[in-house]
């Protein structure tokens, strides 16, 4: 299939290789190290690092930073280490979240996450079998940050705007659509 020239967009791939690690973007000769390294592509062929870089260095945005699949990466750095040419897949990847981010498009979970964040100062507040368990191994309690501090924090880098009006991604459904069904 030939690509049309309009999906490409060479000042996307110039941003991407402007960022801290992407600059290793360019070293890229799409060997597929990445791809066969995988955890989450050995499990899920619809989340590809490899078509990921690719469509990155064709310039294709709307193929990367509008895809959910990015969403899918785990960030275990897998294919970082194996690629033999130092290509910062995940950190390139975590580069592509981010923009998807200020775009408003990332997944819901995550929206719910950083409001419990904004909320109680945690995202997953510990259970009384969690903080049983601790009292009798001896730990100490863990504290939540103070949710006041964290909604200032939020509030001067902009994170609180881009959380409040999150709509779900394509595909997504939130929790009381997936009830009713």
């Amino acid at each position: 299939m030939v690509e049309a020239s309009s999906e490409m967009n060479s000042s996307f791939r110039s941003e991407i290789t402007a960022t801290h690690e992407g600059e290793s973007l360019n070293f890229c000769y799409q060997c597929s190290t990445c791809s066969g390294c995988c955890p989450v592509f050995r499990y899920n062929p619809k989340f590809n690092p490899r078509r990921i870089i690719e469509n990155t260095l064709l310039g294709r945005k709307d193929r990367t930073v509008d895809s959910p699949t990015i969403w899918f990466c785990t960030v275990c750095h897998t294919c970082t280490e194996k690629c033999p040419q130092g290509v910062k897949v995940s950190e390139i990847i975590i580069e592509l979240k981010n923009l998807s981010s200020k775009k408003g498009l990332f997944p819901i979970h995550l929206q719910e996450e950083a409001k419990a964040l904004l909320e109680f100062g945690m995202v997953s507040p510990s259970s009384k079998a969690i903080l049983s368990r601790r009292e009798k191994l001896g730990l100490p309690v863990i504290e939540n940050a103070p949710p006041e501090e964290i909604r200032a924090l939020t509030s001067f880098t902009g994170f609180d705007k881009l959380v409040a009006g999150k709509k779900p991604m394509e595909g997504e459904i939130q929790k009381k659509e997936a009830v009713e069904e």
